[in-house]
């Protein structure tokens, strides 16, 4: 019989080599046989090492869109979205536009400006009317009261001035029945006091002027009643009593109402209350 041929020891060299390429974590683990390389215990170690080594090297993936292959979906631009606000546009608003010397009646500026005295601004009257007045000249800021009125008398004074100078013929009406119908506007028939000074106005009597010009003037108080002018209440007594009252009324009328003695034009009433009460002209 031919016996088995034993594997020369050059073949058996090349054999392990082969083997430690096809899988170096496991030629890495092999001992020696006559136990010289490492006790066994460190032997262990690196076997385990070798293995967390090449799994992690096998299991490992390539970064997302670079060595994949693959590509990265492009970014949209942001939009805004449900609660968020875009950028506002530059301001290209002229310098100086917003400026109080810039403010027109009716706008908020305006109304910013007379915010502090109280007098607001009158927007109720038709358009046609807004300036047609003989009040539309004036400012509608009322001259400081000396001494100072009650709060409910003062403003009802600024109200009256600020509606007269608008030309809103609504807005005085309403002033004027604020606290029921009982401002004395006439001594002949009428129940619209509004309608009275409209109609005077187109006569070309200035109306809302001489109320304003008036309210302007000093005061004095009778029995209940605030009183503008005060020559009313007191009497025009000298020339200086007279000359306040130039611009109210033409200087004829002044010198007619000096030979009589007594002052027989426009004068306003308002309660301690701020209730209007009296605008009227005549005895």
């Amino acid at each position: 019989m031919t016996s088995p041929s034993t594997p020369s020891p050059s073949s058996s060299s090349h054999q392990k080599a082969a083997a430690e390429r096809r899988n170096p974590e496991r030629a890495a683990c092999l001992l020696d046989y006559n136990g010289r390389a490492m006790n066994r215990t460190a032997l262990l170690s690196l076997c385990v090492a070798a293995s967390l080594v090449a799994c992690t090297e096998r299991t490992s993936s390539p970064a997302a869109g670079v060595d994949s292959g693959i590509a990265a979906a492009p970014v949209a631009p942001a939009t805004p979205g449900k609660g968020q606000t875009p950028s506002p546009a530059p301001n290209t608003e002229p310098q100086g536009a917003g400026s109080p010397d810039a403010a027109v009646p009716g706008s908020a500026t305006a109304e910013a400006a007379n915010a502090d005295s109280g007098v607001g601004e009158y927007t109720g009257a038709p358009a046609a009317e807004k300036g047609t007045c003989s009040a539309a000249s004036l400012s509608p800021r009322a001259a400081p009261a000396s001494p100072a009125l009650p709060a409910p008398v003062e403003s009802m004074r600024q109200r009256i001035i600020a509606a007269a100078v608008a030309c809103d013929y609504t807005a005085l009406n309403t002033l004027a029945d604020e606290n029921g119908k009982a401002v004395r506007f006439t001594f002949g028939d009428g129940t619209d006091a509004g309608e009275y000074w409209r109609a005077a106005e187109k006569l070309g009597n200035p109306e809302l002027a001489r109320i304003v010009k008036v309210l302007n003037l000093p005061y004095a108080k009778q029995d209940n009643l605030y009183f503008w002018p005060a020559v009313h209440v007191t009497g025009a007594t000298s020339d200086k009593d007279w000359g306040a009252l130039k611009g109210v009324y033409p200087d004829e009328e002044i010198a007619g109402m000096k030979d009589q003695g007594s002052y027989l034009g426009l004068r306003v009433g308002i309660t301690p209350e701020g209730d209007w009460q009296i605008a009227v002209a005549g005895d």
